[in-house]
């Protein structure tokens, strides 16, 4: 769960500091305060896109780090132990964007990219936005909703569907470049046959250039090398060189060295550095020796040098893309030359891939139906407890053809409602009002929250559109799904509001210079002045301050 948050330089907040606790939270406000600012934040730290114009104005950069504190069966470790982090308890998110577009994302310290934080942070928030229930009126998210409930891959059947489809789809692709007209596979082949046989001709070998280049620079460079080989020798071996004057010193030490131990240590030295000088002096004489300049030996690898790089010209802008793109050419026109024969072959294997397929996304059609009639009922016991006593849903699956091979399988489906007594189901947008949607997203989500081991769950303005007795009825399936999980709600209703566990409360102020959004828990105290204000009234209305008391005393109980 979520324990603390701290947020420096985003929009109206330049500092804010927020411990949090288990069970069901509540952030109220004025509008325009920082409620959303402060859920803005925790979408930030969880890897979601943002914009430079998050940042606050006048700051050089804005960052937030979150700290969670990890169940011993939150999916978040199974995460972190594959990627190599620690899976402790205590988990530290930090993430800063600066006014350059420059994003820098931590984990437990470590630099991580977006696309890692934005996977661990789906493990750890499951958050919905203002308009999250207007995502159920998109028939898409139905089927997401489906495979998540029944955990439609907890055994790699929605995977066996992915990797069958992909089979079919490259036998087709395999199948289509076969069918293409003679002519047409005639002239790419005589492409393909240049292209095999240029490379071949030079049959670059990965690291060759490097050798070829350093070759090169001595070649080309030989009478300057053979010169400062035989003038080091020289200086060395010559008459009056280095080994004669060492020699000379060996001998002066020597006879001074029974009068003291420090000359005998220097005339040892002197021999070592003679030795090592001599052997030096060996081997430029053998090098010199040695060294021999061939014009046609550079010629010719000065001619094996532009060939290579002729090639990376080409075909890739290293020898060893030089040579992958040889293996995929070479297996192109493989599959080109035996085409007459490969197609009777490739067109079975198409059947074959699409017939496990379809064998495979029948299976997970049918554990999606079975999935879909428990989230349903589920669904429709919750809606039941928040006022919609008559309420009935049904899904409608529609088999989508095997040779499509669609990501989905062969499922397309809606979720259809009655919200009343003797009314059809329908399509969710043509029934549903704004506070029904609201009810339906928390519905499901409280269904979903028995097989789904995300800890923190965030409502940002969800409870759009309700008022009276059903807000009172959404507020008591809040507070039942905070025994089970974090649960953080903006809201504007008193009710809700009355329900939760620990209240926040945001606020703005100005100063000379700017606007300062400002949040803080409140204390028990507080909370009946807060209620009042939500409900249009403040602590000097005696009246409104007795019923958010009443409010608070009738959620305790």
């Amino acid at each position: 769960m979520l324990t603390r948050l701290q947020v420096t330089n985003i929009a109206l907040i330049d500092k804010s500091d927020i411990a949090f606790d288990a069970g069901f939270s509540v952030l109220t406000g004025e509008t325009g305060a920082g409620k959303s600012i402060l859920i803005e934040s925790v979408s930030f730290v969880l890897g979601e896109r943002a914009s430079r114009e998050s940042i606050r104005t006048g700051a050089d950069k804005a960052s937030v780090e979150a700290t969670f504190l990890l169940s011993q069966d939150s999916p978040a470790r199974a995460f972190l132990e594959e990627h190599g982090f620690d899976a402790g308890d205590e988990l530290v998110l930090y993430r800063e964007l600066s006014a350059s577009g420059r994003n820098v994302c931590r984990i437990n310290g470590t630099l991580v990219n977006t696309a890692e934080m934005k996977a661990l942070g789906d493990l750890l928030v499951d958050l919905h936005g203002q308009h999250a229930h207007q995502s159920l009126l998109n028939p898409e998210t139905h089927l997401a909703l489906i495979d998540a409930f029944g955990k439609c891959n907890a055994d790699g059947l929605a995977t066996e569907v992915e990797t069958a489809r992909q089979t079919a789809i490259k036998a087709q692709r395999d199948l289509a470049i076969l069918n293409k007209g003679l002519r047409e596979r005639e002239r790419r082949l005589d492409t393909l046959r240049y292209q095999i046989r240029e490379i071949d001709a030079v049959s670059p070998v990965d690291g060759e250039e490097e050798q070829l280049e350093a070759d090169c620079l001595r070649m080309r460079n030989a009478e300057a090398i053979m010169e400062g080989l035989n003038a080091a020798y020289d200086a060395l071996f010559a008459d009056g060189g280095a080994l004669s004057a060492l020699t000379d010193a060996r001998e002066a030490l020597q006879r001074i060295g029974e009068y003291d131990g420090e000359y005998r240590a220097l005339s040892a030295r002197t021999d070592e550095a003679y030795y090592s000088i001599e052997d030096v002096a060996y081997e430029l004489r053998d090098g010199k020796d040695s060294f021999r300049f061939d014009p046609d030996l550079l010629e010719q690898t000065e001619s094996r040098l532009a060939a290579i790089r002729n090639l990376k010209r080409k075909y890739g802008a290293t020898v060893s893309e030089v040579l992958a793109y040889r293996e995929k050419i070479g297996e192109e026109a493989s599959i080109l030359e035996n085409g007459d024969k490969q197609v009777e072959v490739l067109e079975h294997a198409c059947a074959q891939a699409i017939d496990a397929f379809a064998r495979a996304a029948k299976r997970l059609s049918e554990r999606r139906k079975a999935a879909s009639d428990k989230l349903l009922a589920e669904t429709v016991r919750h809606l039941c407890e928040m006022g919609m006593p008559h309420a009935k849903m049904e899904t409608a699956f529609s088999e989508l053809p095997a040779e499509q091979l669609s990501e989905t399988g062969i499922d397309t489906v809606e979720f259809l409602l009655s919200a009343n007594r003797g009314e059809p189901v329908k399509p969710l947008v043509k029934v549903a009002s704004g506070g029904e949607m609201s009810r339906i997203m928390l519905a499901m989500k409280a269904a979903l929250s028995d097989a789904d081991r995300i800890e923190t769950l965030v409502f940002d303005e969800i409870d759009t559109g309700i008022s009276g007795m059903v807000a009172n009825a959404v507020a008591e399936k809040m507070r039942a799904l905070g025994r089970k999980h974090q649960v953080l709600c903006v809201t504007h209703l008193p009710q809700i509001a009355a329900y939760a566990d620990t209240q926040y409360v945001a606020y703005k102020y100005s100063d000379a210079e700017k606007t300062h959004s400002v949040t803080r828990r409140l204390t028990e105290a507080e909370r009946p002045k807060e209620l009042a204000r939500i409900m249009g009234s403040g602590e000097t209305d005696l009246a409104a301050m007795e019923h958010a008391r009443l409010l608070l005393q009738t959620a305790r109980k």
